[in-house]
């Protein structure tokens, strides 16, 4: 019995010192791991920062998935200082990490198919940082924040931050490659005159190239825009309000895309109204009116 009692007593016997010297280890391993890590994404940003090798999307985009990348590294680091002292051979623990990964695999097939669904978007360049893009038929779009092997982060133009695995995209409508077309259209009575309408927008692409000409993309072989802003002309008869629908177009770069769209705008709002257009909803008001007139 007491011989039983000591070999308890002995197996709870804390060697302190073996016990110091291991989360010694493991912290200065720790750090180390994480200041080699700083330094790389720090030498990285400055290279990207000081050449111009590849465009500033591409440069950010490697700059993410660097980031998120690292901080599984610096895990993975931290995992294997944590437990090579419990295992004597290093192939013994090599060994046991893919045993155990291939046990945890079976179970985490939804983390798997996010990690192979990132890497081929990441290498296929579907996706970029700062991409304005539209996931899954959603209702609301935005910029990508952040990218990454798992998830991807995007920022709605409400200001939410959207978190979505990477694995559960499904559609995806990307307005960032290079260019963008802008294409704005207005409703006019049909007691309004189509060719005061068509010279009213004639002058609104006239303005708009004057000022939108550091928006509109250029051939990079030519130098000459794309297409300026320029009228489409009598896009529709029957829409709804009842009216004419005529538009505007002209393609810009893709990251200038918003503010030339809302440019456009508000230079069509206040032109229209500057020159009092008839607009459909006045033409139904009279109706209405008549009608109650009449009765």
């Amino acid at each position: 019995m007491n011989e039983f009692t000591k070999n308890i007593i002995n197996f709870f016997e804390i060697d302190w010192e073996s016990l110091k010297d291991y989360f010694l280890s493991l912290c200065l391993t720790a750090v180390a791991a994480y200041l080699i890590i700083a330094v790389l994404r720090f030498l990285l940003h400055q290279f990207f920062k000081r050449t111009r090798l590849l465009d500033e999307k591409k440069e950010q985009t490697i700059e993410s998935v660097v980031k998120n990348t690292s901080n599984y590294v610096v895990f993975i680091v931290i995992l294997i200082a944590a437990i090579k002292p419990f295992v004597g051979d290093l192939k013994e623990l090599i060994l046991a990490g893919g045993i155990i990964a291939a046990v945890i695999g079976f179970g985490a097939q939804k983390l798997i198919n996010d990690l192979l669904s990132g890497m081929f978007m990441i290498f296929e360049q579907t996706i970029q940082k700062g991409d304005f893009v539209n996931i899954n038929g959603e209702p609301e779009a935005g910029t990508v924040e952040e990218l990454g092997f798992r998830v991807v982060k995007i920022r709605l133009i409400n200001g939410k931050l959207v978190t979505i695995p990477n694995g559960e995209i499904r559609k995806m409508v990307n307005g960032s490659v290079e260019k963008r077309r802008v294409f704005e259209s207005i409703v006019v009575s049909f007691n309004e005159n189509p060719r005061r309408v068509k010279e009213l927008l004639q002058e609104v692409c006239d303005e708009l190239n004057e000022a939108h000409k550091d928006y509109l993309k250029t051939d990079k072989l030519t130098g000459e825009y794309v297409e300026t802003y320029q009228l489409y002309g009598l896009h529709s008869l029957d829409v709804s309000p009842i009216g004419y629908k005529f538009s505007i177009t002209a393609t810009v770069n893709d990251t200038d895309y918003l503010a030339a769209s809302q440019g456009a705008k508000e230079l069509l709002a206040q032109k229209v109204f500057d020159n009092n257009i008839l607009m459909p909803a006045q033409q139904i008001v009279l109706q209405q009116s008549n009608q109650m007139q009449n009765s």
